[in-house]
């Protein structure tokens, strides 16, 4: 392991790294299924913006990217984030990206939003994470039910995806649930 910021099972957290930037990255944000869900999938991205996107991350103190490394094999499979951090406000925003197909099956996507979670809750000191979806995602709603956040909203027709206009759902998991749900501070009353 290089560098490691944050250890599970399977994967490695860790800052990305020009090696990371020049390798396959650019083309996961290419990549039609992979981008399928996200905002930025109408454009293609290039090696040239990858870079431009490090660089403004390694200055950034509002958003933490991360990549996802296998630890059997130390390869970048994926990178994460928690974005919009209010440093004030102590809330921010969770997403994930695995890249590499063969990995995207498995527990690679559980065990990296684990690791963010345990990241903004305990090193960061969030005291919320927010995350949206597609409402036709259906994987990321099972996701979000594991980890028990809670919806708080929808944003009617917000995208376009394949022929039709689909709703964004807002979600978002406070400190004090996930804290009591991991044991680390006894449940608070209702």
């Amino acid at each position: 392991m290089y560098n490691p910021y944050a250890v599970g099972s399977n994967i490695y957290l860790r800052h990305p790294t020009p090696t990371d930037v020049e390798g396959r990255w650019h083309e996961w944000l290419s990549d039609e299924e992979t981008t399928r869900w996200l905002g930025l999938h109408y454009w293609p991205n290039s090696v040239e913006r990858q870079r431009e996107f490090y660089e403004t991350c390694k200055k950034s103190n509002d958003r933490l990217v991360l990549s996802v490394i296998d630890k059997e094999t130390d390869k970048h499979i994926g990178v994460c984030n928690l974005s919009s951090i209010s440093w004030v406000h102590r809330h921010c925003d969770m997403a994930i990206i695995i890249g590499e197909n063969e990995f995207r099956t498995g527990p690679y996507v559980l065990e990296g939003i684990s690791l963010l979670l345990r990241i903004a809750f305990l090193r960061l000191n969030m005291r919320i994470v927010k995350s949206t979806y597609a409402a036709s995602n259906e994987a990321s709603q099972k996701i979000h039910e594991v980890f028990c956040f809670k919806e708080v909203g929808r944003l009617k027709d917000l995208s376009w995806d394949r022929g039709q206009y689909i709703d964004s759902v807002m979600m978002m998991l406070h400190r004090d649930d996930w804290m009591a749900r991991n044991n680390l501070i006894p449940p608070t009353k209702d």
